[in-house]
């Protein structure tokens, strides 16, 4: 096996185990996108439904691998169709479960008899929790080296730089030489950073997704969530700007590297997304899983349910509330947060971020 059919098939396994465990990390009051009772978390539908959905997953895991395998002879775009095709498979997956767990709640009228209630915590705007600001030292700090670094190479760098390198470590891109085809990988780790920073600093001014039977433990158990994930994230964004300095190095000529070696930029990136959604995994969505999480099953009856908000979401992943003035939420599938897509705000905000990142990849492409 060659480096290039190991890195595409090692890429789309991974996505595809990421998409099959992906209902482990959602607390058992969301199920596949759909709000359920607490004491309806133990019901047949669900308990059969995730089965079904881990078995499919995993064999599509193994057969989009194969595929990929097969195809890396062929031009680098076929992965990435293979890998988009896999997503799309696994969505669709997911919503099977959705529709039958959605048609048994319906039927059996989950909520029928219940009192559902919406629980605030008033500290989390008088005591907000505080950014781990420091945290994002490191992503700057690699910045910044990776800036002084070709400042100190630029003026002894060829006419031509390479500026993109296949799987197998072969130059398959080359571009005069200029500030952008030198820094463009600069600018590339201050996008990142941004990126995570921005999104961040959003999530700690959004709402906990409060459990109303245990509003003060599910508020503590969010906090923690929320202070260990941002720390993760902005490790992670000083690991992607290690791999980008690494891309940026091998352009200048500091290094050359060939068959399974060329993977090395991508290496601290792939460490740290996998340590990362390990930690998530072991917290849960919201920090449900944390030390001191009172069970889920059968609570609630005294002070009522979590509301049925299952309109909101539609297809079970996309939230649109025009009502509600939060741009980010938590994610009601998987885990982290996602755009409340009523609020205007959100699309400028989308938008932006998609118009800065083409803007940097034609650029890059066309220089």
């Amino acid at each position: 096996m060659t480096a290039q059919s190991l890195s595409a098939g090692l890429t789309v396994l991974f996505v595809g185990a990421v998409l099959c465990v992906m209902p482990a990390f959602t607390r058992p009051t969301l199920q596949f996108g759909v709000r359920v009772p607490p004491g309806r978390t133990g019901s047949e539908v669900i308990r059969r439904e995730r089965r079904a959905y881990h078995w499919r997953t995993g064999v599509l895991a193994l057969c989009f691998t194969v595929a990929a395998v097969l195809l890396t002879a062929g031009p680098a775009w076929l992965v990435a169709l293979v890998a988009t095709a896999e997503i799309a498979a696994g969505f669709g997956c997911f919503q099977l479960a959705r529709e039958r767990i959605t048609a048994a709640k319906t039927a059996e009228g989950w909520y029928e008899g219940t009192r559902q209630t919406i629980t605030t915590d008033t500290t989390w705007r008088t005591e907000p929790e505080r950014f781990p600001l420091l945290w994002a030292a490191p992503a700057v700090a690699v910045t910044v080296a990776t800036l002084v670094v070709g400042i100190v190479r630029y003026p002894s760098l060829p006419g031509r730089l390479a500026v993109h390198f296949a799987a197998t470590g072969t130059v398959d891109r080359w571009a005069d030489k200029s500030l952008w085809s030198a820094f463009s990988m600069v600018v590339g780790q201050v996008f990142v950073t941004a990126v995570i920073t921005v999104m961040l600093l959003l999530t700690y001014r959004s709402r906990p997704d409060i459990d109303s039977a245990d509003a003060a433990g599910s508020t503590a158990r969010y906090r923690r969530f929320l202070a260990v994930t941002a720390r993760g994230l902005l490790l992670l964004a000083a690991l992607i700007n290690v791999g980008l300095l690494l891309g940026a190095l091998q352009a200048w000529q500091a290094y050359r590297l060939t068959g399974a070696a060329a993977a090395l930029p991508a290496l601290p990136v792939a460490i740290g997304t996998v340590a990362l959604l390990v930690v998530l995994l072991r917290m849960g969505q919201g920090g449900y899983r944390l030390r001191g999480a009172a069970p889920e099953a059968g609570a609630g009856s005294a002070t009522g349910v979590p509301r049925d908000d299952d309109r909101f979401w539609k297809a079970g992943v996309l939230y649109v509330n025009r009502n509600d003035p939060a741009v980010v939420v938590g994610k009601r599938f998987g885990i982290g947060w996602t755009l409340n897509f009523g609020n205007p705000w959100a699309w400028l905000l989308l938008c932006a971020i998609v118009a800065v990142a083409a803007g940097l990849s034609a650029a890059r492409g066309g220089s």
